[in-house]
């Protein structure tokens, strides 16, 4: 999908926000107090409300023992005992990792930190869990999933032991009976499984027993839901919106212009701009939409177009930025002649240099042209149907 750029600027200013990416160990901590509970997602060093906070994982090859550059993609296997996935065997598959994640992956799990005595211990009818001793468990249950904006994906959760799965939550098989079990007063990890990139919203609920036994429920504690970010647009997105506005594709979506600028949110991811700014707001110097000039060099006179770009290295599907040049709006767009060289920012935007690239695309003067045009095409590489 090629989107060209349109130069109507309005003046119009939404909310903006985003939420807190939290690209590390995080756990979904649910507590029970003065007969309500509580669900937070708790890193190291902070506690978030869900709504606040986002799950990145990155569309980089996952490396078993090398976290420093693994990412979150995987490939499906063939053992049908992982079938509940949904993705084909051989397809792609984006996992928050029961074990050691790569650096910047989120790394999910469950904790409570309830004092002992607080709930009943039994032994749940549910076969996955350890019959053999009685234990006061938590029980968290999967309300909803709401996939990314146009595609039809999967979320699962699973733990693997020797190499086989216990299935907890599965929208793919309708079998599975989607409630995950921990004890309170621990903390456990599990894996996050999602079969397309994107922006993923999975909403849980937590409840208990008081005991004794399975015996006085302590009741569903409120949903709470989660987002996960797959992929480098999808984080954009999460840190470029609110909960509520993720939710709304007519906001959000790639396709989308929620400030009505005529600059869709494709175009404002690619060229670094404010989606819901009224018009073309960098989110930082040096970035912004391309700027058409002439410019005179050995005494050739150049049209010349200069733009961000995002840089491919840190995802398997980049960006393409396809730039084109014209003598007439309604004449033959064309990128013969045309020649695009890139190069870092210069030392005062050196911030840029990890995520972005300074690229001119130009061509000479052609003989007899009296006025020039010039466009770039983008598609998305990931988060936005083909």
């Amino acid at each position: 999908m090629k989107t060209i750029l349109s130069l109507v600027i309005l003046t119009s200013v939404l909310t903006q926000a985003g939420l807190q990416p939290l690209g590390e160990h995080v756990d979904i901590r649910c507590q029970f107090a003065a007969g309500e509970w509580e669900c937070v997602l708790k890193t190291d060093s902070a506690a978030y409300e869900s709504s606040a906070a986002f799950l990145p994982l990155a569309d980089k090859p996952y490396v078993n023992g090398n976290p420093a550059i693994a990412g979150a993609r995987h490939t499906q296997p063939a053992n049908t005992a992982f079938s509940f996935t949904g993705a084909p065997a051989g397809q792609p598959l984006w996992i928050a990792v029961q074990g050691t994640p790569g650096i910047g992956e989120t790394w999910p799990g469950f904790r409570n930190d309830q004092a002992e005595g607080t709930f009943g211990s039994y032994i749940p009818s549910d076969p996955r869990v350890p019959q053999g001793t009685a234990r006061p468990w938590i029980r968290i249950q999967l309300v909803d999933y709401q996939p990314p904006h146009g595609t039809t994906s999967h979320f699962s959760l699973w733990n693997t032991v020797s190499g086989q799965p216990t299935v907890w939550m599965s929208t793919f098989n309708t079998a599975v009976e989607n409630s995950y079990y921990f004890a309170a007063g621990s903390h456990t990890h599990a894996s996050f499984g999602f079969t397309a990139q994107g922006i993923h919203r999975v909403t849980l609920r937590a409840s208990a027993f008081l005991g004794p036994g399975a015996t006085n429920p302590t009741g569903l504690s409120e949903p709470f839901t989660l987002i996960f970010a797959v992929g480098t647009t999808a984080r954009w997105q999460g840190e470029s919106f609110e909960a509520v506005q993720l939710a709304d594709p007519e906001i959000s979506s790639l396709a989308a212009d929620p400030d009505g600028d005529d600059i869709p949110n494709v175009l404002e991811y690619a060229f670094g701009t404010k989606p819901l700014h009224g018009g073309p707001v960098p989110a930082a110097d040096g970035l912004g939409m391309p700027v058409f000039s002439l410019v005179n060099e050995g005494g050739t006179l150049y049209q010349t177009l200069t733009y961000p770009r995002r840089r491919a290295g840190s995802r398997l599907l980049p960006e393409i930025y396809q730039p084109w040049f014209s003598d007439a709006l309604d004449g033959t767009w064309s990128s013969a002649s045309v020649t695009t060289a890139a190069s870092d920012f210069p030392p005062e935007q050196a911030a840029l240099n990890a995520a972005w690239e300074k690229v001119t695309s130009r061509r000479p003067v052609p003989e007899g042209a009296t006025k020039g045009f010039a466009r770039v095409g983008v598609t998305a590489g990931d988060g936005l149907p083909q």
